[in-house]
């Protein structure tokens, strides 16, 4: 089975592709596995097609390769749910069985005379792959360092012991102690024990902050990571994470600001939010950010759906420098217009027409 008979076709959604399969009849000639890779929500996976030829059953897997988007000791989940499509294109889950083996493979199972009646068009069927990516940050050095001061001053907190400063944000009250917060964040050393006004007040109003926004930032602030959010969608938890990274930034709290760069990096950059993401990383200084979105952006599909839209326009219109930047950027693949479509080995050249309007706008 050639490589051209196995093929990943993106969505608008970062997390979720269509694989589109040939499909080979067991009375055919003997095929070989068919391998595939993508990127998905900032992460590479790898799908195996399995013909078996020799058993009525047909067999797709899904794994994760080696991506170096982690650093220290950061790890990463991967969860995976597979579903054939039938020939009107909706989904048909009684037609396969899923499971995960102990290599880490996702399976999908599916009886071929099922497959061949139910879902096969014009000699091809199509799986529709969702994958959401858990990426859990790596241990700080101040907690391998200081366990049980760490640990203590967090359990003052929680308990609300000994605390001597008060935050007013969004109609909720927060208490503190003045010496932590000015230990981990400039911005509040400089407001509790500078010659701000705030010094001497024994409560604070913030504005232009949601509550949860900054009870997150005092978990991390004490606690060293981020709360458990629970059973969130993926959606909730990256516009939590934007939220934070403004917060993070305006505190000087840069531990946590990148922990919010490395998850929205991870799971936040689509075609809806890519403009957004683009923004964000451009007016809180957040390089590793700009540069996913602008990878995104080099796939000559999804830069069609964004480039024309009003959102990208004012985004270039309000931000010189970084029409600038996308100019200089994308000089580079004038010189070089080549990219890696989904699925494929072969390197295609990107329209020209698109690159020229990322550079005029």
């Amino acid at each position: 089975m050639a490589p051209s008979d196995c093929a990943i076709l993106p969505t608008r959604d970062s997390r979720i592709f269509r694989l589109r399969v040939r499909f080979s009849s067991p009375e055919g000639p003997r095929s070989g596995w068919v391998v595939s890779d993508t990127v998905v929500a900032g992460c590479r996976c790898a799908v195996v097609y399995h013909p078996r030829h020799w058993s009525p059953e047909i067999m797709v897997d899904i794994t994760m390769l080696n991506n170096h988007v982690l650093e220290g000791d950061a790890k990463l989940s991967m969860s995976i749910h597979m579903v054939l499509l039938d020939k009107t294109g909706s989904p048909a889950p009684s037609m396969g069985r899923s499971k995960k083996n102990s290599l880490g493979f996702n399976t999908l199972i599916a009886r071929r005379d099922d497959v061949k009646a139910n879902c096969v068009v014009d000699d091809y069927f199509v799986v529709l792959c969702s994958v959401d990516i858990n990426w859990i940050p790596p241990t700080s050095s101040l907690e391998q360092e200081l366990p049980s001061l760490g640990h203590d001053l967090a359990i003052m907190w929680d308990k609300q012991d000994l605390t001597d400063v008060s935050f007013d944000v969004g109609g909720e009250s927060f208490s503190a102690h003045r010496l932590v917060l000015a230990t981990r964040s400039p911005v509040f050393r400089a407001e509790l024990y500078g010659l701000m006004a705030e010094s001497k007040m024994a409560s604070i109003t913030i504005h232009d902050m949601e509550a949860s926004t900054f009870r997150t930032m005092l978990h991390y602030i004490y606690h060293g990571s981020l709360p458990d959010a629970g059973k969130v969608d993926v959606s909730s938890i990256m516009a939590q994470c934007q939220h934070l990274l403004v917060a993070a930034d305006r505190y000087g709290v840069e531990g946590l600001k990148k922990i919010c760069e490395d998850k929205l990096c991870c799971n936040g950059i689509t075609t809806d939010t890519v403009v957004s993401m683009l923004e964000l990383g451009e007016a809180h200084v957040c390089p590793k950010l700009k540069a996913r979105c602008f990878d995104f952006l080099t796939d000559s599909d999804n830069f069609k759906m964004v480039g024309t839209s009003s959102e990208y326009l004012r985004l270039m219109q309000n931000f010189p420098t970084l029409l600038v930047e996308v100019r200089n950027r994308f000089k580079i693949a004038h010189g070089k217009p080549t990219i890696v479509e989904p699925g494929s080995n072969k390197k295609t050249r990107v329209n020209q027409n698109i690159l020229g309007m990322m550079t005029e706008c």
